[in-house]
């Protein structure tokens, strides 16, 4: 009697449950390991439930349905294929009604899909890729579910363990819809455009929220035999038609592709899973890199072209002035894939409308890689893909690029400043911030109209509401930006995150364009003046939009290269910028020879540099090819050789590598857009730049004809130039280096080296002399009365239409100055200062946190280190305007590190003392100035602004008294009136 029988037997016999197939052994094998995966005996599918002699669950006869060509009576066969093939699923359209019934194939139980989202129009990101789903139908009774497989956890382990593993970690079912009839194949048939408009909301979220369905239309309808193409068009919540793709693409399953794991110090995405077969830790979390199939079609070969090359689409829409360097951008890489061996990796073709090229092909089906053109005004380029959730595997990529970037280069660059001052600022940063706004930067560096409403978006947004958000927490920068910001809780957690090249490449045009206008660099410079190094002339090469193809060409496509890196793979690496010096990459062996850098996977400023003398380079301005660590990662992921050995030399210098969780870490060299081995050169060369635009403003950048707010905007260019340079050097306070070398890697160091004392203040000497006092800020009347706004009332002019034509003087500098204060005394970095102190032996000189806080408070009080000198006035200060603010700020800063609950953690106590010891020396030497003879020198702006800190600081000093705080036992008292008290131990 064979199995079957035996249980079907005994379960009429005993009257009990008896499940045929279902509770055989699992399958044995893992497809992502390309084992083959056995099949049972007894095919689940025929099985029956017998209980008591009773069957349950039989499936119920479908002469119940209603026959096809009754309900299909109205519907035409959709035929997409020239030769009439059948397609995935067999389409019927009624196109009166805007219907469509799809016939599912054969073995639909069997297959697995891919559901690939994509809105294609009414919205300003239309055409980026949406969400993707890894499914499969399931028949139950009258209805049809899609069922996502649970691809998260398993195991590979004993027999009772996978058991275990399937019955815990279960399949999802998504939705589910009935059968309206049975197909002429005999298999069901649904109704797809009740299932995709009904449920719009699971594939696409809120941009289907309050869509008028009863509109809906059927925009596009095709069949093939590896997928289906449907697109609905309807009107979203605010009236404006909207357009959505869906692409349901079978997956192949056992294809040969062989997955390669992950190594931490090679940069890619992964696909995981957690393997509870497993009971090492370490082995626990099966890691996968996604990378495509791309094989030699003669393995034999040392270099051979590709089985399968990867080919990208230019889509029509991109402008045909700036296709080639589009493609440029994209063919960089087959550099790197010809020294693994495979020649000709990626092809790239155009889509034109004019001749009809390749037009045949939608950028949304999933079958294709289209590179696709946003005429859309935001700083925006995106490169997602789509791998296999099981191997890896890349099977479709999409890349946006948009024209807000290169139109930056004329613009108004004021917006930029709040992000330049988040950018680096970690998780418990933020975190302190959303309880202290006043400290924030995207407060303090808000125009004063907007104040206001920044502070509401950021009560709406809180920290705490974007923890399930990762790339919030790895790009500080995001919070800054609400666009930004939208778009990143649009992604959510995807695949590629959220990449914010093209809004660096924003502000760098920003920049080059004011260099170009008063540094002369499309002109041979001038007598006496600065240089810009070689220049090329005006009449070498055409203007695009504008803007020399020579400079804006290049810039596309390095931030194109960029990428497509992604849709490698290949994850940022932002400490790729520091592998070589400012000499070597402006020398002639560099130049248009060799990468400025690593990788192009970093986010990179233009190089523009500020020569000095005759004979000096002015290198390449931007990537011409990928770097050395972009050669080595694609030799990781896609060369025949070892992964293992190939990873071994990642301590080589030009192949370290840290990302976006690294940024918001303490290596300050994991850092965006800052530049060169030591980015004390670049701040430096950055400074001195903006010191002669400043210098120029009214005579070279505001040409006759022209508005007086370029004067302003030209400032503000300067100030992002300075935000920028002083927040990359602010982060080496408190730095530690990080290499994720791993232990007998050839010439590995240890992970972890802290910065040098000597690195350390050469920083902290840099941010104070560039934003503590009045001249690092180039502020003349002249320059003041010039700087006005131009006034629009429309859509186009709303960002100025409310500010003061008057330059808000006091509330930016004193916005700057607070986001620096923010930089250095905050939880993190004093933190990190006071760890260090135990890092280097004591024997050695090493800066420490009273060193630290002690050169911020000298900086900042220098005025009150003596007697005055001479009768002050209002007119003539002792202590200027904004030199007050800065002060006003020190001691609320200090008070706030005094205040109870204000730290958390080990550091906090002797942060806390030691701010109290600084508020009891500023006001002891206040004291003096005010309560003497000596007051009557002073001006009635100093004498005020010194008596009210003396008495802010003596009030907070008696409010930071802490009665029995170390006691272990008893209630904390606080004195809040004044009074005297006994000071705790140790203060």
């Amino acid at each position: 009697m064979n199995r079957l029988a035996l249980w079907l037997s005994a379960g009429l016999a005993v009257g009990t449950l008896a499940v045929a197939g279902a509770v055989g052994e699992p399958p044995i094998g893992d497809p992502a390991q390309g084992q083959p995966v056995a099949q049972p005996e007894i095919d689940p599918t025929q099985a029956v439930i017998i209980t008591s002699g009773t069957r349950v669950g039989e499936p119920k006869k479908d002469e119940k349905f209603k026959p096809f060509k009754d309900v299909a009576a109205s519907y035409e066969k959709i035929i997409s294929t020239t030769d009439g093939s059948a397609g995935l699923f067999t389409l019927y359209i009624d196109e009166e009604k805007d219907k469509i019934l799809a016939e599912l194939p054969r073995g639909f139980e069997r297959q697995k899909h891919l559901i690939a989202t994509t809105q294609v129009s009414g919205d300003v990101f239309a055409g980026l890729q949406g969400g993707d789903s890894y499914v499969q139908w399931k028949r139950i009774g009258d209805r049809i579910a899609l069922v996502e497989p649970n691809v998260s956890v398993r195991s590979t382990g004993d027999r009772e363990s996978r058991m275990s593993a399937e019955r815990i970690w279960t399949d999802r079912v998504v939705l589910d819809v009935p059968i309206v009839t049975m197909g002429p194949t005999g298999q069901p048939v649904i109704d797809l455009t009740d299932l995709l408009i009904d449920n719009a909301s699971k594939f696409f979220g809120g941009a289907v929220r309050g869509a008028n369905t009863r509109l809906a239309t059927i925009a596009k309808a095709k069949s093939f035999p590896e997928n289906i193409e449907i697109a609905i068009e309807m009107p979203g919540g605010d009236g404006r038609m909207r357009q959505f793709h869906w692409s349901i693409r079978n997956m192949p399953e056992n294809t040969g592709y062989k997955p390669r794991e992950s190594d931490p110090r090679v940069g890619y995405f992964t696909v995981s899973y957690r393997d509870l077969g497993k009971f090492d830790r370490d082995q626990v979390w099966t890691r996968y890199i996604t990378r495509w199939n791309l094989e030699k079609a003669d393995p034999k070969l040392k270099v051979s072209p590709p089985k399968q090359p990867i080919v990208f689409y230019i889509d029509h829409e991109t402008p045909v002035r700036y296709r080639r360097w589009v493609r440029q951008g994209i063919e960089m890489w087959n550099e790197a894939f010809r020294e693994v061996g495979i020649d000709g990796a990626i092809e790239v073709y155009y889509q034109d409308a004019a001749t009809g090229a390749n037009m045949d092909k939608d950028p949304e089906d999933a079958r294709y890689n289209f590179i696709r053109w946003l005429a859309n005004d935001i700083s925006t380029a995106i490169g997602p893909s789509r791998p296999h959730p099981l191997t890896g595997e890349i099977l479709d990529a999409d890349i946006v690029l948009t024209d807000g970037w290169i139109r930056a280069f004329w613009y108004e660059a004021n917006e930029f400043l709040p992000q330049i001052a988040m950018e680096g600022m970690s998780p418990e940063t933020l975190q302190w911030l959303e309880r202290h706004p006043e400290w924030d930067p995207r407060v303090r560096l808000a125009s004063p109209e907007k104040r206001d409403e920044v502070m509401r978006q950021l009560g709406r947004r809180g920290v705490a509401a974007l923890s399930a958000h990762p790339e919030f927490w790895t790009d500080a920068m995001a919070h800054a930006d609400p666009t930004t910001l939208a778009l990143a809780e649009r992604m959510g957690a995807g695949a590629s995150g959220l990449c914010m090249a093209a809004q660096g490449k924003a502000m760098e045009m920003a920049f080059a364009g004011m260099a170009m206008d008063v540094m002369g660099l499309l002109d041979d410079p001038e007598d006496g003046e600065p240089k810009g190094g070689d220049k090329p002339k005006k009449d070498e090469g055409d203007s695009l939009d504008g803007i020399p193809e020579w400079f804006v060409g290049p810039m596309l496509a390095d931030l194109t290269a960029h990428e497509v890196g992604h849709t490698l793979g290949l994850r940022h690496n932002f400490k790729a910028s520091a592998a070589y010096d400012l000499t070597q990459i402006n020398s002639e062996e560099w130049k248009g020879k060799k990468a400025l850098a690593a990788s192009v996977m970093d986010y990179l400023p233009t190089n523009i540099r500020l020569t000095e003398e005759d004979g000096e380079i002015q290198g390449d301005y931007a990537m011409i090819k990928v770097g050395p660590y972009d050669m080595w990662a694609i030799e990781y992921g896609y060369g025949s050789g070892k992964p293992e050995e190939v990873a071994k030399r990642s301590a080589e210098p030009e192949f370290a590598y840290l990302t976006d969780e690294d940024t918001s870490g303490s290596d300050p060299l994991a850092r965006r857009y800052d530049f060169a081995k030591d980015p004390l050169d670049y701040a430096e060369n950055r400074m001195r730049i903006a010191e002669v635009f400043r210098d120029r403003i009214l005579e070279k950048f505001v040409k006759d004809g022209q508005s007086w707010s370029r004067a302003r905007r030209g400032y503000q260019i300067t100030l992002n130039a300075q935000m920028g340079a002083v927040s990359i050097m602010s982060n080496w306070l408190g730095g530690t280096f990080v290499s994720r070398a791993q232990k007998g890697d050839p010439g590995a160091s240890d992970p972890l080296t802290p910065v040098s004392a000597e690195q350390q203040r050469k920083a902290l000497a840099f941010v104070i002399d560039n934003s503590f006092f009045d001249e690092s800020f180039g502020l003349t009347p002249d320059l003041i009365s010039k700087m006005t706004v131009d006034k629009f009332a429309d859509e186009g002019g709303i960002r100025t239409l409310y500010s003061d034509a008057t330059y808000p003087i006091h509330d930016t500098i004193a916005g700057i100055q607070s986001s620096v204060m923010t930089q250095l005394i905050n939880p993190t970095t004093l933190r990190r200062v006071y760890d260090n102190e135990l890092a280097v032996n004591s024997d050695q000189d090493y800066i420490t946190l009273p060193e630290m806080m002690d050169a911020v408070s000298d900086a900042t009080w220098k005025e009150i280190n003596d007697k005055p000198s001479r009768q002050y006035s209002a007119r003539q200060p002792m202590i200027s305007s904004l030199r007050r603010n800065l002060q006003g700020e020190h001691v609320e800063r200090l008070i706030d590190l005094t205040m109870p609950g204000a730290l958390s953690g080990a550091a906090a106590r002797p942060i806390t003392d030691l701010a109290m010891m600084k508020l009891r020396e500023i006001k002891d030497r206040i004291d003096p100035l005010i309560k003497d003879g000596q007051a009557s020198q002073l001006d009635p702006y100093t004498l005020s602004h010194l008596q009210q800190v003396s008495v802010r600081i003596g009030k907070a000093l008696d409010a930071g008294y802490i009665y029995n705080g170390g006691s272990g036992g008893g209630s904390i008292i606080y004195n809040i009136y004044g009074k005297e008290g006994e000071e705790p131990a140790g203060n």
